[in-house]
């Protein structure tokens, strides 16, 4: 059962990555617009969030700068840190990119049957609670 979900896990970050790929972003440069689109935010809390270096935080960040979609200014407390704060096309590519792999989550949830998707949702719900992730609405 572990290696199925496993490998759902990879298949889905496969699709996702696909619809990203129409807007030249991958998974984790999306992760951190998203996590920008909610207010300006240190880089060093990209990197808790992705669960990666802050060398490949700085990474993500140069390659959003570059492409305007972020900008990089200092941390106003914390001189040696710095904050990502999304710009105007960051958000209009952070709010198509969004609606984009919503509409694909969308179109493949319809294609799964209405008793497998319910089961899907308790399963995904029972794992949280015992993962003690709290379940999102």
């Amino acid at each position: 059962m572990w290696d199925g979900v496993r490998e759902l896990y990879h298949l889905l970050r496969g699709v996702l990555q696909k619809a990203l790929g129409r807007y030249g972003l991958l998974l984790s440069e999306y992760r951190a617009l998203a996590l920008c689109g909610q207010g300006p935010v240190p880089l060093k809390s990209i990197t808790r969030a992705l669960g990666v270096t802050p060398a490949a935080t700085t990474d993500v960040a140069r390659r959003l700068a570059h492409r305007g979609l972020i900008r990089l200014v200092a941390h106003p407390t914390d001189r040696r840190s710095r904050v990502a704060i999304l710009t105007r096309s960051g958000r209009r590519l952070l709010r198509r990119a969004r609606d984009d792999q919503q509409q694909v989550l969308r179109d493949l949830g319809v294609r799964i049957s209405p008793p497998a998707r319910r089961g899907l949702q308790r399963g995904v719900a029972e794992l949280r609670r015992e993962l003690s992730v709290p379940d999102e609405a």
